[in-house]
């Protein structure tokens, strides 16, 4: 990570706080500043480090296809599904699974995620049967999840599950212009993005 201003001191803090719980985090901020680092940092430090850590782009999975990814399917379950296929969230079992673009997730898909926060528990499509699963949730968004949440194109419910520990990532260009002014108060000759 860049930057060592004072936002993100804080931030470093906040994180050493926050990776040895089991808490869900939501790390806000800029596309490019870090947030996919920021939840790996947390998985790392935190007691499921020697397990899985599973990134997901939400905003590059069609709709229709993410439920199948994160809960997994059984053959037959719909076309072209050949074979038993282990969803994210079981594969992570005991590690963490990354969230990222979760501002992008379709409607109707909230509710089952909320559903899957609430119980931890996973039904892969097609099948009738549940288990559990213990996973931690780290998400990710670049968008202003409570203006969505006003505007109501996102849960209300679903957001204070996924936002019971938010990060708010500074812009680059932020971390620069901060360090270099705490760097020319100081009479540093430190380079800026350290």
């Amino acid at each position: 990570m860049i930057g060592s201003s004072m936002a993100m001191v804080e931030l470093y803090k906040t994180i050493s706080r926050v990776a040895p719980t089991d808490a869900t985090v939501l790390i806000e901020g800029e596309t490019g500043t870090g947030k996919e680092m920021i939840a790996r940092m947390i998985h790392h430090h935190s007691k499921r480090a020697n397990a899985a850590f599973q990134p997901v782009d939400c905003a590059s999975i069609a709709p229709s296809l993410l439920e199948s990814e994160l809960f997994g399917a059984v053959k037959g379950a719909y076309t072209g599904a050949d074979r038993d296929r282990t969803g994210v969230f079981e594969a992570a079992n005991h590690g963490t699974v990354f969230l990222d673009e979760i501002g992008e997730v379709d409607p109707g898909f909230q509710t089952k995620l909320l559903r899957f926060l609430q119980e931890r528990t996973v039904r892969p499509l097609g099948s009738s049967r549940t288990h559990e699963v213990d996973v931690r949730v780290i998400s990710a968004t670049n968008r202003d999840i409570s203006k969505m949440v006003e505007e109501k194109k996102f849960r209300e419910d679903l957001y204070y599950r996924l936002n019971a520990i938010p990060l708010r990532l500074p812009p680059l260009r932020a971390r620069r212009r901060h360090s270099a002014a705490g760097a020319l108060l100081s009479g540093s000759t430190t380079s800026a993005t350290g």
